[in-house]
């Protein structure tokens, strides 16, 4: 299974559905810690410590992979006022000057990588008492049935409540993947276009992708925001998938054809073969039934001869008990005389 965890800048920057939720997430982040100290936890490649920048007071990122923190310093640090630390999430949040150092923290899809995840939830339960701004996300990767080799815990919409929504504070956010029109010219280079949105039915919350937990903002603040990513990479995706597909069904039929034979008479042959080899196996497995009659026959034949001779010496052994007397009676008898 093919499981992307980490996007790089490019892949962060790219118009494509992924790209644009994990966006979604740092722009709500950036528009709701304005002039904060944030502590970006599990940065990854640092595409989204440089969108919290936008707005913050100063942003530091935290992960544990050293050669991603020595590429997003190199690159996004010479470009924003961001800064990079290699560090293990828990160790640094630990730490007993975090509510010196920073306002609030944000931790987008790292929970479930955390071998420590316990000890984690306990610390921002206690940093979210001490006044702490904290925005988390993990995904609802047990309710979609998501096989993730890289996660140690899967969530669900009930244990994320349980675990994460139960922080001091809370208030608890669902991210869909949502559908859309777009409408433009086919020369068009405006990056920025008005919009109609509709809200349907989506009180289903255990079949969200993802869910956010917001401590220490405004719920209204924070009510059906909306990323809209309208280039047309899904088409593009499908109809080069659909190509792939046809190709490899055509391999596919030349390969059978070339094992099998051509059309109907290959799968004939193919038939006959399963019936000839059936048939032959009935015929063996009668033969073994058979030999296993005989075997057994032979073998009670066996055990009545044995009986039989063990009848006869007995016989013989009382006819030698009982001639013994005899002779000694004939012998005395002759020297009498």
């Amino acid at each position: 299974m093919d499981t992307k965890e980490r996007l790089t800048l490019e892949e962060a920057s790219a118009p494509t559905l992924i790209a644009c939720e994990h966006r979604h997430r740092y722009r709500l982040a950036a528009s709701l810690l304005r002039d904060k100290r944030v502590l970006d936890l599990c940065c990854g490649s640092g595409y989204g410590a440089s969108i919290l920048a936008e707005t913050a007071g100063s942003v530091h990122g935290v992960d544990f992979d050293a050669a991603t923190i020595g590429d997003a310093a190199a690159r996004v640090s010479a470009e924003v006022p961001v800064s990079f630390e290699v560090g293990d999430a828990v160790d640094f949040l630990q730490r007993p000057d975090v509510l010196e150092r920073f306002d609030a923290v944000v931790c987008f899809e790292g929970l479930e990588h955390l071998h420590r995840l316990d000890a984690m939830l306990e610390r921002l339960h206690e940093l979210a008492a001490a006044g702490m701004t904290m925005i988390v996300s993990v995904p609802n990767s047990r309710g979609l049935e998501e096989d993730n080799e890289y996660h140690v815990t899967d969530f669900s919409w009930e244990e994320a409540v349980e675990r994460i929504g139960s922080i001091p504070g809370a208030t608890m956010l669902t991210q869909y993947l949502a559908e859309g029109s777009l409408l433009c010219k086919a020369d068009s280079d405006r990056s920025e276009v008005d919009g109609h949105v509709v809200l349907g039915d989506r009180n289903e919350p255990e079949y969200a992708n993802h869910y956010v937990v917001c401590v220490g903002v405004d719920a209204d603040e924070v009510d059906a925001v909306m990323e809209v990513e309208a280039a047309p990479v899904a088409n593009r995706y499908m109809r080069n998938l659909e190509r792939a597909n046809s190709s490899l069904r055509i391999t596919n039929q030349r390969l059978a054809q070339h094992r099998l034979g051509r059309s109907d008479s290959g799968a004939g042959a193919l038939v006959a073969k399963y019936e000839a080899a059936t048939a032959r196996l009935r015929q063996l497995e009668e033969e073994q039934a058979a030999l296993v009659a005989e075997h057994e026959g032979w073998v009670h034949r066996c055990l009545d001869a044995e009986a039989r001779e063990q009848e006869l010496r007995e016989r013989l052994a009382d006819a030698e008990r009982r001639l013994d007397p005899l002779l000694v009676r004939a012998v005395v008898k002759a020297v009498a005389r």
